[in-house]
């Protein structure tokens, strides 16, 4: 019998919110002691998994990767170690790994997207027209510290055009 990922992923979660330290009175709270820790650590390996990423990859969807893939299996590998050693598996803690796994991507990813800003272009060149048809592409520019003294340059004719708007 095949199983699917729709049936896998039903095991998996029946295995996760099925485990014994989910009962209730078993110390586990949401909001417990450990949960920042949780989530202040894996919001920091994200962070440090994308920016790594970024460092090695040029693609954004691997720097994603790397991060998701740090900060849970750091998560995921804590829990099991947790187990291991006769203690619990808590997946209340995966969910706050989860949730500081995304934030600190998010984090990563804005910090990211601020430094490699492209600067702002200027405005495209417009195709001036001499009444009759059009001299080809031209470029205004700023000659001074003014607004008002302008050149235009119409490379499809090989002539600037000194203008002064007052």
């Amino acid at each position: 019998m095949r199983c699917g990922t729709g049936t896998w992923l039903l095991l998996l979660t029946w295995g996760l919110w099925g485990a014994p330290g989910l009962a209730a009175g078993s110390g586990d709270e949401w909001f417990g002691p450990d949960k920042p820790k949780h989530f202040g650590a894996t919001l920091g390996l994200a962070g440090l998994g994308y920016g790594a990423g970024a460092l090695l990859f040029e693609s954004p969807r691997a720097r994603w990767l790397s991060g998701a893939g740090l900060g849970l299996g750091v998560g995921l590998g804590k829990e099991f170690y947790d187990l291991g050693r006769g203690g619990r598996f808590s997946s209340k803690d995966l969910v706050w790994d989860a949730v500081g796994t995304a934030t600190g991507l998010g984090l990563a990813w804005l910090i990211d997207a601020l430094l490699n800003r492209e600067p702002s272009a200027a405005p495209q060149a417009r195709a001036l027209s001499d009444g009759k048809g059009k001299l080809g592409a031209c470029e205004l520019r700023l000659k001074g510290p003014g607004l008002t003294d302008m050149l235009v340059t119409c490379h499809a004719v090989g002539q600037v055009l000194p203008e002064t708007y007052r």
